[in-house]
């Protein structure tokens, strides 16, 4: 079991860096801006893959992936070759020498030495060992099912692309809402059907593998910003230890079942990586990058495209105040690669559109009274779910924002953290308001959301705290007469300063909140805080049945359960598909409606009858645990012990199989 979750924990990461780096190198990038900017520009490819082929009639495998990947990166090739050639001729360089290097505008200001990347990167491992400890301890096994709302849709999607190589938008929601389908973007799908269909995991193995490194992908995304901007190394790397330890990043998305917003949340700051890059030099290549970023924020979740938007935008208005560029030329340069992303994403701008047209993005909204000064407290000690501040983290982000000054170049941080921030506030204290409910649309108008998406620019600024005391400990060390008169002492002074404040930290917040972190994390395999003592949807004897029921159902057959029950993973877990598959009522079909509420009419009741020839029904599975416990069963799938038709084939404590005799 070890070796098998190991082995799809490692295959996803191998999905998800080669493509990108393969794209991301063609066209240019090297260094942190490639480590950064891959896996966006992976869901990318992927994500716009999977709808192309649906639209073309293919299916979407390994193979049409790779293909469309080679596709891209050859793309991206003929972008960079076409700027360089462009460029030889503007700028005359020296035979064999790279014209884009190394005085390339778009490169970072600042040089990193050898141990300054190699330091840098230790942060980000010790970023993702803290995150893979965490889901870990939270989930409790490596086969640990998703208890929470919408992560049987993900599941179930997985699965569906997989088995029927359907890689459209609308294809997996037939699980549930058949025959149509729902509008979907699907790259989180994509990529996982990638996994199961190379490791043979389980789909919880494969959700639980997708997870994992969650926080160490924000903290990769953090340190991409700050190399770009000309931050310090151990800016950098503080960023990336905040990032894995700030409860309200990753890990509280995680904690309610979103699983693609965390993908879209942590992959959120590249968006400003790749727009300043373009705007420092605006060429095919860097145009290619931004507009691929785009696309691949948009197909990863609709949200983190708006967020990067926004995210940029203070940089943008820094960048026009110091006039270091023109407000119209900028945006004009920004549309064309805005273009770019379009073209690419257009299956998914196309059926946005149509569903929002169609009045599918309604947002109904989470109405929340939060007093103003509760909701600046949580942003501010990073807490919203947890019974406990992380007071360490508030330390980190007052000492950043008085040291705000030594930004430089990263000043617009504070603004994007002031105005994520207020979003965070007006939402969670006037939710109700029509215009606070319009302009938070794009995250549903959830105040878990937006608490994430400010953390963000607040985890960069509790960085800059952490960096701001290393610097202000080396300053103190490298004053005293002894460090002076020792020639080789000052040069080392700022690692081991570093690691100092490192260790302090990791000390005083218990292992970078990793307790903290895991219980966090486990409200998604829990439905909850476990003191609530709620019985979880899925229990292993429901998956038990589940993995019987896909012995015994016939080819092609849908099998009769409960909506609220466990038994909505019954594809995912075992291939079989079932009459509900996800918990959500809403557009359910009308003849999952009429058995749910009319199945025990079925002696009597010849609609019944018709709709259970329809579906293909030959049995009913019913389990114990509910996702809404204070909702009672289905009136049609109540007390079916006794009844004529019914024959028990299979029960254990959690759940029962019937076969339908007659």
């Amino acid at each position: 079991m070890f070796w098998t979750y190991a082995g799809t924990i490692g295959t996803y990461l191998i999905v998800l860096v080669v493509p990108g780096i393969l794209i991301g190198a063609a066209a240019g990038l090297r260094g942190w801006a490639l480590a950064g900017l891959a896996p966006s520009l992976t869901y990318m490819a992927i994500g716009v893959t999977g709808p192309w082929l649906a639209t073309a009639g293919l299916p979407f495998t390994v193979a049409t992936a790779a293909s469309s990947v080679l596709l891209l990166t050859g793309l991206a090739a003929g972008a960079r070759l076409l700027t360089l050639r462009r460029r030889r001729r503007r700028e005359p360089v020296a035979a064999g020498t790279d014209p884009a290097a190394p005085g390339d505008p778009a490169e970072p200001p600042t040089y990193w030495s050898g141990r300054a990347h190699t330091a840098v990167a230790a942060c980000v491992l010790a970023a993702t060992a803290v995150s893979i400890v965490a889901v870990l301890s939270a989930a409790g096994g490596t086969t640990a099912v998703f208890q929470r709302w919408d992560t049987v849709f993900h599941a179930n999607g997985v699965r569906y692309i997989a088995e029927t190589g359907d890689g459209g938008l609308y294809g997996m929601a037939t699980v549930n809402f058949y025959p149509d389908g729902a509008f979907y973007p699907n790259a989180y799908h994509l990529v996982g059907s990638l996994v199961y269909t190379l490791t043979g995991a389980s789909i919880p193995t494969v959700l639980n593998s997708i997870t994992v490194p969650i926080a160490g992908i924000f903290a990769l995304s953090l340190v991409a910003v700050v190399r770009q901007f000309g931050g310090r190394a151990v800016f950098a790397g503080s960023a990336a230890i905040v990032a894995g330890s700030a409860t309200t990043g990753a890990y509280e998305s995680v904690s309610s079942g979103l699983l693609p917003f965390a993908l879209g949340l942590v992959l959120t700051p590249v968006g400003v990586v790749a727009a300043q890059r373009f705007l420092k030099r605006p060429d095919l290549d860097t145009g290619m990058v931004l507009g691929l970023t785009a696309a691949g924020l948009l197909a990863a979740h609709s949200s983190a495209l708006f967020g990067a938007i926004l995210f940029t935008a203070p940089m943008l208005v820094q960048r026009w105040l110091r006039r270091e560029g023109k407000v119209g030329r900028d945006l004009l340069y920004l549309a064309a690669a805005g273009v770019v992303g379009f073209i690419v994403s257009a299956p998914h701008v196309i059926g946005a559109m149509a569903f929002k047209s169609s009045g599918g993005s309604s947002v109904q909204p989470w109405v929340t009274v939060i007093p103003v000064g509760e909701a600046l407290k949580q942003v501010a000690t990073f807490q919203q779910i947890l019974d406990e501040p992380q007071m360490w983290l508030t330390v980190l982000l007052v000492t950043g924002i008085l040291g705000i000054r030594t930004l430089g170049s990263m000043r617009w941080i504070a603004a994007a953290g002031v105005g994520f921030s207020a979003l965070f506030v007006l939402v969670a204290s006037y939710s109700s308001l029509p215009w606070v409910i319009t302009i938070s649309q794009p995250w549903w108008s959830d105040r878990y959301r937006l608490m994430a998406l400010a953390a963000i620019p607040l985890c960069l600024l509790a960085g800059h705290g952490l960096a701001e005391l290393q610097r202000w400990l080396a300053k103190a060390f490298s004053g005293l007469a002894w460090v002076q008169v020792r020639p080789r002492v000052p040069g080392r002074i700022g690692l081991a300063s570093a690691v100092v404040i490192v260790c302090s930290l990791a000390t005083v917040t218990g292992g970078f909140y990793t307790n903290a972190n895991a219980t966090a994390v486990a409200y998604a395999y829990h439905n909850g805080p476990e003191t609530e003592e709620t019985e979880p949807p899925v229990s292993a004897f429901e998956v038990a049945a589940m993995l019987e029921m896909g012995r015994l159902a016939d080819p092609g057959e849908r099998v009769l359960n409960d909506r609220k029950d466990g038994t909505v993973w019954l594809y995912a877990i075992s291939g079989v598909q079932a009459v509900a598959g996800h918990y959500n009522p809403g557009s359910a079909p009308p003849d999952a409606r009429l058995l749910a509420n009319h199945f025990r009419e079925y002696a009597s009741n010849p609609e019944v009858r018709a709709a259970v020839e329809r579906l293909g029904v030959r049995h009913v599975l019913l389990g114990s645990g509910s996702i809404t416990p204070d909702i009672p069963r289905a009136p049609g799938l109540r007390d079916l012990d006794g009844l004529p038709f019914l024959e028990r084939v299979f029960s254990n404590p959690d759940a029962v199989i019937y076969a339908l005799t007659k």
